[in-house]
């Protein structure tokens, strides 16, 4: 039996599963159906950038602790109105599945690194039949090192970028693994982005407007900073355009307007300007 802790067991229960059934890694990587159940999809932000002939695949994975452990060991309120809480991330069927595919990976790590490999393998070669440059971004609801499993290092066709709150000097990423630093709350988030800045690294920051509350106002803030050209002493480049963020100008700021819970957010993860 795979050893757990008492939070994945409760992850675990959500599914109907308990960690001494047998079949316990056929019932996290195939559907009630029987169907593999696949580990990279796509989102509409990602599919937006075909237009400039990127095809690129996003893995969803359970955000900070839903699975019972912490993806995300940097995240700060940026947990409470993370983006798995908007559009179809929200739905029972997908909770089901960023659990499955998160415990996977957790207690069948082997398995879980073979599936992913055959999944890259499978998009890298539908990307250059598309004539398309292959891209992925596997924390799309995760900030997991990545790095540290050498798969992209299989992989060197393929461009994979991430947005992390890890600190960029705990970071190894390879030349075809680009991060973009997230700024948040935590004491000295916004003094490491600034350095990072300086050094030619890109930072992303969530914007709204003073008061705020709706989304409409929070796209209306992005909108004004990038027209004004920098945000604390450096360029602004918009990152709701499209996902390329391998592609933004180095020393960068990549403005992103808040979406769902966080237009009302008041911790500080969402800068309000204006």
């Amino acid at each position: 039996m795979v050893r757990t802790t008492e939070s994945m067991n409760v992850a675990l229960g959500l599914l109907g599963v308990r960690p001494e059934d047998r079949d316990l890694r056929d019932r996290l990587q195939f559907t009630k159906s029987g169907r593999l159940r696949r580990l990279l999809g796509n989102n509409y932000k990602c599919s937006k950038g075909e237009g400039r002939d990127v095809l690129t695949a996003v893995m969803h994975l359970s955000p900070s602790t839903e699975a019972g452990w912490n993806t995300c060991p940097f995240s700060t309120s940026c947990a409470s109105v993370c983006i798995m809480k908007t559009g179809q991330l929200v739905t029972n069927s997908s909770l089901r599945a960023r659990i499955s595919k998160t415990l996977f990976y957790k207690l069948f790590r082997e398995d879980f690194l073979a599936q992913l490999r055959m999944e890259l393998r499978q998009h890298e070669h539908l990307a250059r039949v598309k004539g398309m440059l292959p891209a992925v971004r596997l924390n799309g609801t995760s900030d997991i090192v990545w790095e540290k499993t050498g798969v992209f290092d299989e992989f060197p066709g393929i461009q994979a970028y991430d947005y992390t709150k890890v600190p960029l000097e705990r970071r190894t990423p390879g030349s075809n693994y680009h991060l973009t630093y997230s700024l948040s709350e935590a004491r000295g988030s916004m003094d490491r982005a600034l350095e990072y800045l300086g050094a030619g690294h890109n930072a992303a920051v969530v914007v709204q407007s003073k008061d705020g509350t709706t989304r409409k106002e929070s796209k209306a803030a992005s909108a004004a900073l990038v027209d004004s050209g920098s945000f604390m002493g450096f360029p602004v480049v918009s990152g709701d355009e499209d996902d390329i963020r391998f592609w933004d100008p180095k020393g960068h700021w990549v403005v992103l307007y808040a979406k769902g819970p966080a237009v009302r957010d008041t911790t500080g993860f969402v800068q309000r300007i204006g």
